[in-house]
């Protein structure tokens, strides 16, 4: 199975969200979480925190990174095959 790839941009504003890696978020609240940010931060916001959470927690960052990579790309893939 081939995931597609997500806009980094998405991912970024789910990784400085203050979603919760240690729950399983539905695929509607994490669509819910990403727009909020987005509004909230825009996209260079969000690079920004980003990129200052791994200078400040690298030991961290990279295991929320991915959380939220995947969770993205659940999340938007089942939205697409919704819409196909």
């Amino acid at each position: 199975m081939t995931t597609r790839p997500v806009d980094p941009v998405l991912c970024m504003a789910l990784f400085v969200s203050d979603a919760p890696k240690s729950c399983d978020l539905d695929d509607a609240t994490i669509r819910e979480t990403v727009d909020r940010t987005l509004d909230r931060l825009g996209p260079d916001e969000c690079y920004a925190r980003a990129a200052q959470e791994f200078g400040d927690h690298p030991e961290t960052a990279l295991d929320r990174i991915q959380w939220a990579r995947e969770q993205c790309a659940r999340a938007l893939t089942s939205l697409a095959g919704a819409a196909a």
